[in-house]
C-alpha cells in the first residue's frame, strides 16, 4: 500500500495518466475526423464521377438539341443549299451525339423520364410524332423538291420568251402564262386555267397551248409548287412543335440534372458540417480537460514548487551559494531539491578553490609582468649606462679622429703641391727616378684616401654611438605611411647607390587604417633606413652565394593590431641563425666582416621603438627570411597614457 502511495506521489504516473488521456482523447478525435472525412470523400467522389458528369452531359444534350433546331431553320429558311442527302447525315451525326450524351442522365433513375422525353421529340414517338430530325428530313426533301419545280418553272419562262407574239390572242396567251406563273393559290391557278381554254378555243397558238398544258406545263409545275409550299409549312408547323417539346425536355432535364447535383452536394456539405461540429466538440472536451489537468494539479502541484527551485537556481548562478535549498516535497522535484542542495554545497568548495586558483594565477601573471618590467629596466638602465659610456668614449675619440681626417686631407692638399712641383724637376730625373716617383706618389694619395675615407666613417660611427645616448626630439604628430614609405625607399636606394650590381624588388603594403600617430620623423626614418639597410645587405650576400636565379624582394608593410600600429620588413635573404638571433639587438654585435658595420643600426632602431612606447621584435627562419616588427601605440593609446602620467604627476 505505502508503495502504491509513493508511486501515486509520483509526478511521472500522474503525468502518464495525463497523457493517457490526452491520447483516448486524440484517438477518439482521430476515429471521429476518419470517419466523417472517408464519408465526405465519398459523397465528393459521388459528386466529382457521377453527378458534374450527368449535369455536363446534360448541357451537350441542349447544346445538340440546339444544333438540331439550328440544322431545321437553315432548311426552313433555304440559307443552307446543302442536299437532302447531305442534311440527313448532318442530322444523324447530330442525333448520334444527343444519345451519348444522354446516357449519363439516363443511369440516373430520377432523370429517366426526362431522358425519353428528349428522345421522343428528337426521334419522334411511334405513331405520334416524326420528331424533330424526321421534320427536318421531310424538310429537306421538300425543299430539293420545290427547287426541282423552280427549275422547271425557269425553263417555262425561257420558252415562253422564244414564242413570237405576232397577234393579239397570242400577246394575251402569254400573259395569262405570266400570271398562271404568279397564282398565289389552286383556286385562283383553276380560274386561270378556264380562262385559257377559252383563248383556246378562239383560236390560241398550239406552243401556247402546248406550254400551258400537259405534265411538264405552266398550270402542273405551277400547282407542284403550290402544293409543295403548302407542305413545307405544314411541315415547319410540326418542326416547330417538336422543336419547342424538345426544348422543354431539355429545360425539365437540365433542371432535373441541377437538382440531383444539389441534393449530392449537399449531402456532401451536411456530412462536412457534422464532422466539424464532432471534432469542435471533442477539441473544446480536450482543451477543458487539459486547462483543468494544468490548473489543478501542473499549476499547484508542479510550477509553484518549480518556480521555487528556479529562483534558487536563478540565486545561485548570481552567485549566491550561502543560501541553503528549501525542501520542496517527497517527489522527483523533491529529488531535484536535494541533488541542487548537494551541488550548492559543492559549489561551495569549487568557489574557494577557484578563489585560490585565480589569486595563483593573478600573481603569476603580475609577477610575470614584474619580471618584463625588471628586463626593460635592466635594459634601459644598460642602454643609458652604455650610452654614457660610449657618449664619453665618443668625446674623447673624435678629437683625434677630426685630427686624423683633417690632417689626411691636409696632406693630401700638402702633396699635390709638391707633385707639382716635382713635376718641374721631372725632365731632370732618370726614367727609374720618375717611374719610382709615380709609383710612391700613387701609393701616398691612395693611403692617404683610405685615411680620410676610414677616418670620416669612424667618425659617422662616434656620432651613431651618441645617438644611443640622446633623445631626438619631442614626438609630434605624424601621418606614418608617406614617412616610411619614403625611408624605405631611401635605404634601398642608397644600398644599391653602394653596390651597383645589387638590385631589389620593393614592395609597399600600407594599410589605409593607419592614421596620425606621435612619432620623431627623423629617429622614426633612421630606424626603418637601418632596417632596409640590414635587409638588403642580407640579399645581396645570398645573391652572391646563390647567382642569378636568386631574386631579391623586400616587403615593407603597416596594419593596426591591438591598439598597435605594425610596421613589418621583411626580406627573402638568408634569415638569422638560432644561435645568433638572441644578440642581434646588443651594440655592436655585427654580422657584417670586417669594417662593413658597427653593430648599431638594430639597438638605434630598437632604443627608437622603446623611446616611442613599444617595441622592435624578430622572426625568421634561418635560409628562407628574416621580418623584422616595430610596434608603435596609436596616438589614442600614447594620449592616455600621457594623461594618466600627467594624473599622477598631479596626485
Amino acid at each position: 500500500m505505502r508503495f502504491l502511495i509513493d508511486r501515486w506521489r509520483g509526478i511521472g504516473t500522474r503525468l502518464y495518466l495525463a497523457l493517457g488521456f490526452a491520447v483516448v482523447l486524440t484517438l477518439v478525435s482521430s476515429a471521429v475526423g476518419v470517419y466523417y472525412f472517408e464519408r465526405s470523400g465519398d459523397l465528393n467522389y459521388e459528386v466529382e464521377s457521377k453527378t458534374v458528369p450527368v449535369l455536363e452531359a446534360s448541357w451537350e444534350a441542349a447544346r445538340e438539341s440546339e444544333r438540331l433546331r439550328v440544322l431545321g431553320l437553315e432548311v426552313i429558311s433555304g440559307s443552307d443549299s446543302s442536299s437532302p442527302e447531305d442534311h440527313k447525315a448532318a442530322v444523324t451525326e447530330s442525333l448520334g451525339r444527343l444519345d451519348s450524351a444522354l446516357e449519363s442522365p439516363n443511369a440516373v433513375p430520377a432523370l429517366t423520364g426526362s431522358v425519353e422525353s428528349v428522345q421522343d421529340a428528337a426521334h419522334g414517338a411511334a405513331g405520334r410524332s416524326i420528331g424533330v430530325a424526321g421534320a427536318i428530313d421531310a424538310l429537306a426533301e421538300n425543299r430539293a423538291a420545290m427547287l426541282a419545280a423552280d427549275e422547271a418553272e425557269a425553263s417555262l419562262r425561257e420558252r415562253m420568251a422564244a414564242i413570237p407574239a405576232d397577234s393579239e390572242t397570242s400577246v394575251a396567251g402569254l400573259r395569262l402564262l405570266g400570271r398562271m406563273l404568279r397564282a398565289e393559290n389552286q383556286a385562283e391557278l383553276d380560274g386561270m386555267w378556264e380562262e385559257l381554254a377559252a383563248l383556246t378555243q378562239r383560236g390560241l397558238e398550239a406552243p401556247i397551248v402546248e406550254l400551258g398544258g400537259g405534265s411538264q406545263g405552266v398550270f402542273s409545275v405551277r400547282s407542284q409548287q403550290l402544293a409543295l409550299n403548302d407542305h413545307k409549312q405544314a411541315l415547319a408547323a410540326i418542326f416547330e412543335d417538336n422543336s419547342a417539346a424538345l426544348e422543354g425536355s431539355i429545360a425539365t432535364l437540365l433542371e432535373g440534372a441541377r437538382t440531383h447535383n444539389t441534393e449530392t452536394l449537399g449531402l456532401a456539405v451536411q456530412s462536412f458540417d457534422q464532422g466539424r461540429v464532432l471534432l469542435a466538440v471533442i477539441s473544446i472536451v480536450s482543451v477543458i480537460a487539459a486547462t483543468m489537468a494544468a490548473w489543478l494539479w501542473v499549476g499547484n502541484a508542479v510550477v509553484r514548487r518549480l518556480s521555487h527551485l528556479s529562483d534558487r537556481m536563478r540565486g545561485m548562478a548570481g552567485g549566491d551559494l550561502e543560501t541553503p535549498v528549501p525542501e520542496v516535497g517527497r517527489d522527483e522535484i523533491g529529488q531535484l531539491a536535494d541533488a541542487l542542495e548537494h551541488f550548492r554545497q559543492q559549489a561551495l568548495e569549487v568557489q574557494r578553490l577557484n578563489l585560490v586558483e585565480q589569486l595563483y594565477g593573478e600573481l603569476q601573471e603580475a609577477n610575470a609582468e614584474l619580471q618584463r618590467m625588471q628586463a626593460r629596466l635592466v635594459a634601459q638602465e644598460k642602454l643609458a649606462a652604455l650610452g654614457e659610456l660610449v657618449s664619453g668614449v665618443a668625446h674623447e675619440i673624435s678629437n683625434p679622429l677630426n685630427f686624423v681626417k683633417n690632417f689626411s686631407e691636409g696632406s693630401l692638399d700638402l702633396y699635390g703641391e709638391l707633385s707639382e712641383m716635382l713635376e718641374n724637376y721631372r725632365d731632370r730625373m732618370s726614367e727609374d727616378d720618375a717611374s719610382l716617383l709615380d709609383e710612391l706618389s700613387g701609393e701616398i694619395t691612395e693611403s692617404l684616401n683610405r685615411v680620410s675615407h676610414n677616418g670620416g666613417r669612424a667618425l659617422a660611427i662616434v656620432e651613431r654611438m651618441r645617438g644611443l645616448s640622446t633623445e631626438g626630439g619631442t614626438p609630434v604628430m605624424t601621418d606614418l605611411n608617406p614617412v616610411l614609405r619614403q625611408a624605405a625607399q631611401q635605404g634601398c636606394e642608397t644600398f644599391m647607390e653602394e653596390w651597383s650590381d645589387f638590385k631589389v624588388e620593393l614592395v609597399l603594403d600600407l594599410s589605409p587604417s593607419v592614421s596620425e600617430t606621435l612619432l620623431v620623423e627623423r629617429e622614426f626614418g633612421e630606424a626603418v633606413v637601418n632596417l632596409v639597410s640590414n635587409a638588403c645587405f642580407a640579399m645581396q650576400q645570398k645573391q652572391a652565394e646563390t647567382g642569378d636565379g636568386y631574386e631579391p624582394r623586400l616587403t615593407v608593410s603597416s596594419n593596426v593590431a591591438d591598439g598597435m600600429v605594425e610596421v613589418r620588413v621583411r626580406d627573402n635573404g638568408p634569415g638569422i641563425e638560432d644561435d645568433v638571433v638572441g644578440r642581434i639587438f646588443n651594440p655592436f654585435f655585427s654580422t657584417r666582416g670586417g669594417a662593413m658595420g658597427a653593430g648599431l643600426g638594430l639597438p638605434i632602431a630598437s632604443d627608437v621603438a622603446r623611446r616611442l612606447g613599444g617595441d622592435l621584435v624578430v622572426d625568421t627562419v634561418y635560409g628562407e627570411y628574416a621580418e623584422f616588427t616595430m610596434r608603435i601605440p596609436l596616438a589614442e593609446a600614447q594620449e592616455e597614457d600621457a594623461d594618466v602620467e600627467d594624473t599622477a604627476g598631479v596626485v
